[in-house]
């Protein structure tokens, strides 16, 4: 009996030390646009386990799932309203559901002279919603505009450009028109804790490098600090 008992008591042991080395700790980070990022790390610093984009605590904009620092099974965005935008399977590299309403507002284009590859390439798509990209880059971009001028008021109407390249790297920039000249400002995200990830274009199992737009209008005459609207211009 002594030896079962050993035997019982080595296995909860072992147990219990598993447990404590799966051990998570929930954090959360404010980004930018005052959206939230709930999340875990285990003990060693990387990312585990649920991760979560909130907005007005109750709404989702994106969630899913990490493991060992890796993002991993079904990851979903979701629009301003609710409803889902993308879902997409990390683990397949497949992308199984498109919000084609929400896409088909924004426009693309391929860096090819091939017009077969401009015509049948996939498009790059973020994975995040349209309403979460807009609210991050035009986040950035009040920024960047009241820095030069701290009494900018009113409304601007902005192209906010993502370059992709065939990797899914990406830079960000807004294109706008300011007393009859033509700006192109470089727009930083770099959000603790999270990071727009994408898609690239490719046809044929080849990767192109590609350009993605989106039109918005930003509102000057919103108090800072406090969550900002940015409305889609179509």
């Amino acid at each position: 009996m002594n030896i079962y008992k050993n035997i019982y008591f080595s296995a909860l042991a072992l147990f219990a030390t598993v447990q404590v080395s799966n051990a998570q700790e929930q954090k959360t980070s404010i980004l930018s646009d005052q959206t939230k990022v709930v999340y875990a790390m285990n003990d060693s610093k990387k990312f585990e386990g649920t991760y979560s984009v909130l907005k007005d605590e109750d709404k989702v904009f994106l969630r899913g799932v990490y493991k060992d620092n890796s993002r991993s099974g079904n990851w979903y965005a979701f629009n301003n309203n609710g409803n889902v935008f993308l879902r997409y399977n990390y683990d397949l590299k497949k992308l199984l559901f498109l919000d084609t309403i929400s896409i088909n507002r924004i426009k693309v284009d391929i860096a090819t002279n091939d017009p077969l590859v401009k015509e049948k390439a996939s498009i790059p798509v973020p994975i995040a919603s349209i309403d979460q990209y807009i609210s991050l880059l035009g986040t950035e971009l009040r920024r960047v505009v009241l820095k030069e001028n701290k009494s900018a008021d009113g409304t601007l109407d902005a192209d906010l450009v993502t370059n992709i390249d065939q990797n899914g790297k990406a830079t960000y920039e807004a294109h706008y028109v300011a007393d009859g000249i033509p700006v192109t400002k470089r727009l930083i995200i770099a959000e603790k804790a999270f990071d727009i990830d994408w898609i690239p274009s490719s046809y044929n199992g080849k990767n192109y490098a590609s350009v993605f737009s989106v039109k918005a209008r930003i509102d000057f005459a919103q108090k800072p600090g406090i969550k900002q609207r940015f409305i889609w211009v179509y």
